[in-house]
């Protein structure tokens, strides 16, 4: 580059030449930097293009579209990194959730009220097929039972025991006794129907138990007291249907009627339920208290029927 100039000799073009010395390196710096200054540039391409690249990537994973950077940011730097973070803060599982401020115009419910009145029942439910059978299955055991006649199943219950009969003539009963009420007349064509079995006797006024069971009983008799003038405030008159003629040790349906209070012509009304075992018989008594003799009208009444065993 720099030519060597013989010694001891001196010419004027050494002097131009000297004078470009300095001129060649300042050139010589000068591309030197630029070469710098380039190099930088295309560190900062780079750099700028990899940045980019990540963004694109952000926006990709990202529901929102970043708003480009403007042309003035060709690199990463604080301020775009602070802006990118802001933007994507409330993405994703970092999204933050409002709750509802919708309110009621009418202020906080209050308590519940009271419950309202219940319904009308519903028609009753249909029998479950379970439910037949087992109904099947009871009527065929109490026909069994019945000896093959099932009385509570198909038909209502037919009364197999029952008697009416009215007394015959008027009895008198002395004062201060008792005595059992016979005879009776045979039942009237109207009456018949209400006769069932052969287990009554007219004559002496008693009814037999064909079957042990629960039979219901009535007597209604009218009496007439005798002289009013010897009636005392303690007088009375007492009727029982009694079992067995034994009023006091067995159980009786009983009524008592003050005669100072009835006076002249009196009613006595009996009925009861009693419990007889077959063979034993029941009948009408009634006990003069009074100190006159009473009488037992005609067609007082005397009654029974079996309810069941």
């Amino acid at each position: 580059m720099l030519h060597r100039l013989p010694q001891g000799r001196s010419s004027p073009g050494g002097a131009g030449r000297l004078l470009l010395l300095p001129l060649l390196l300042g050139l010589t710096v000068m591309m030197m930097m630029a070469a710098v200054v380039v190099e930088a540039a295309s560190v900062e391409e780079v750099d700028s293009e990899e940045s980019e690249e990540i963004l694109e990537e952000d926006e990709s994973v990202s529901t929102e579209i970043l708003e480009p950077l403007s042309s003035d940011l060709s690199r990463v730097t604080p301020l775009s990194s602070w802006l990118i973070f802001r933007r994507n803060s409330n993405k994703g599982d970092n999204r933050k959730t409002k709750g509802s401020r919708r309110t009621s115009k009418h202020g906080l419910p209050g308590p519940p009220g009271p419950p309202g009145p219940q319904g009308p029942p519903g028609p009753p439910a249909p029998l479950l097929p379970q439910q037949q059978e087992l109904i099947q299955e009871l009527q065929l055991k109490l026909r069994d039972m019945a000896g093959g006649v099932c009385v509570l199943c198909d038909r209502p219950p037919r009364v197999s025991t029952s008697f009416l009969s009215r007394l015959l003539q008027a009895v008198t009963i002395p004062r201060r006794s008792l005595l059992e009420l016979q005879p009776f007349s045979q039942p009237s064509d109207s009456e018949r129907s209400l006769q069932r079995g052969q287990s009554f006797n007219s004559s002496t006024g008693r009814y037999t138990a064909a079957v042990s069971g629960f039979y219901q009983l009535t007597a209604s008799l009218l009496i007439e007291s005798g002289d009013r003038a010897q009636v005392r405030i303690r007088d009375s008159v007492k009727a029982a249907i009694c079992i067995e003629s034994l009023c006091q040790s067995n159980l009786s349906v009983e009524s008592v009627m003050g005669v100072a209070a009835a006076g002249g012509t009196f009613s006595i009304l009996l009925t009861g339920t009693l419990y007889l075992q077959a063979g034993e018989y029941v009948s009408v008594f009634v006990d003069n208290a009074t100190g006159s003799a009473i009488s037992v009208l005609q067609d007082s009444l005397f009654s029974g029927i079996l309810l069941g065993v």
